[in-house]
């Protein structure tokens, strides 16, 4: 077994008083699911050792520090309302758009016992309202898995999502047990009950079961073959998607480069054409919150996943984009937001942490499209959905909505380096929140 890594003496210190620092494991080459675990009550100084042969888990949360403190908020512990103004969401929520009549899904497994009680927490120390909060369980509770891990992840998912759309409701979807069939299941759920227009997927594994080869750049098992998803059929149900209008989100992974021309297998379900894939950024802002730059996230205790995919040919609209792709296939992420350690952001999960990974862009694109949903609501228009041929082509293709409504940021390194336009690091860039919202949520064909 392969295992990207990291120096932990890259990571900037910090003047938060912390307790205790759990580095998390980084996305590793492997025929199951991969991702990392970890408990909350492991004490200082402790090492980890690689979870159980579970099939599916959690995007991994790169590094957590737990502090027995109230948050103080800083460039490298960021509260809400400083990730709201660097981005642009406070202006949104002052012109009354907070996701307000949207519902967003969250799909994980296992779960938080202690949801309601975290996000209410959570809410009343940042002065956020508290939204509709509804947990789903589309097997039944019954033989419920238990994990500090999806706990932790569960928490960041519904609190960082509520952050870019505090007027949205919250379904979240619980999976029994984190594998392939019954995460997806949530999906079918969620298409057969209509429950709502974005979904976030904080997770990713290898593309690969059986048969796999490990000399080809590892794309063994995208979402078109059924090898790589424990026979679960992910292309028909995007399709489904697709038709009823909802956007589905993906991580796209901590362990930088992956698929064609690299050593690392891509993951699922992040390697998919009709998924928004999210990549990572290191943001950086001032005390205040105020916008400074972003970098590719790399070297900071982990790296933003992207790369090619095989063998998924190139899509239209990417070429129609011109996007730097040698290899003549699908490529990844899409778009990025925050998600290095280094400038990673508080949550509350039974006490308090500052977390950080593709786990964290993901949730906030997801309440992103909440916003640009309910702008388009107001316009009379249906949902989103899959919008990534509007992105590349209507926003990407012309150069001056594209500076308008993206950071393209052009420093930083996975293994593939950031660079002018769309990279293998960031993708396309992050959003300017309200004017990317105003471009999708006031164009009908989006």
């Amino acid at each position: 077994m392969t295992k990207l890594s990291f120096s932990l003496s890259q990571i900037k210190k910090s003047n938060l008083a912390l307790s205790f620092v759990l580095a998390l494991f980084l996305l590793t080459v492997s025929p199951l699911f991969v991702g990392a675990l970890y408990s909350p009550s492991v004490g200082a100084g402790a090492s980890l050792s690689s979870a159980s042969a579970l099939t599916v888990q959690p995007a991994p949360l790169i590094m957590a520090y737990r502090s027995p403190n109230v948050p103080t908020c800083s460039p490298s512990g960021l509260c809400p309302a400083m990730l709201q103004k660097a981005y642009g969401f406070d202006i949104l929520q002052k012109s009354g758009i907070n996701g307000k009549g949207q519902t967003i899904l969250i799909d994980d497994a296992c779960g938080d016992p202690s949801i309601t009680t975290d996000l209410s927490t959570f809410d009343s120390q940042f002065s956020l309202t508290n939204p509709t909060l509804k947990v789903i369980y589309p097997e039944g509770s019954k033989g419920l898995c238990v994990s500090g891990g999806w706990a932790v992840e569960t928490a960041l998912d519904v609190e960082w999502s509520h952050v870019t759309a505090p007027g949205a409701a919250i379904d979240l979807l619980v999976a029994n047990q984190p594998s392939a069939p019954d995460m997806y299941t949530n999906w079918n759920y969620a298409l057969k009950h209509n429950l709502g227009n974005q979904i976030s997927n904080s997770y990713g594994g290898a593309g690969c079961f059986t048969n796999c080869n490990y000399t080809i750049g590892q794309g063994i098992g995208p979402c078109t073959l059924t090898n790589g998803t424990q026979g679960f059929n992910i292309s028909n149900v995007l399709a489904k998607a697709a038709k009823q209008h909802l956007t589905v989100l993906a991580s796209s992974g901590d362990g930088g480069y992956w698929g064609l021309g690299t050593p690392n297998e891509e993951p699922i379900p992040g390697d998919c054409k009709g998924v928004l894939t999210i990549g990572g950024t290191q943001l950086s802002v001032d005390s205040s919150g105020n916008y400074l730059g972003e970098s590719g996230w790399g070297g900071c205790s982990g790296a933003s996943g992207g790369g090619y995919v095989t063998p998924q040919k190139e899509p239209t609209y990417q070429k129609a984009a011109k996007i730097s792709d040698s290899f003549g296939t699908l490529a990844k992420p899409d778009v990025a937001a925050d998600a290095s350690p280094c400038t990673g952001v508080w949550e509350y999960q039974g006490g308090w942490f500052v977390v950080g990974g593709t786990s964290l862009s993901s949730p906030l694109w997801c309440g992103f499209m909440a916003d640009v949903n309910q702008i388009r609501a107001g316009n009379g228009f249906s949902a989103a959905g899959f919008i990534n041929p509007f992105l590349y082509t209507s926003v990407y293709g012309k150069a001056s909505v594209y500076k308008s409504d993206f950071h393209d940021i052009t420093t930083g390194n996975n293994g593939w380096p950031a660079g002018k336009g769309w990279d293998a690091v960031t993708g396309l860039g992050s959003f300017i929140a309200p004017k990317l919202a105003g471009t999708l949520g006031n164009s009908k064909n989006a």
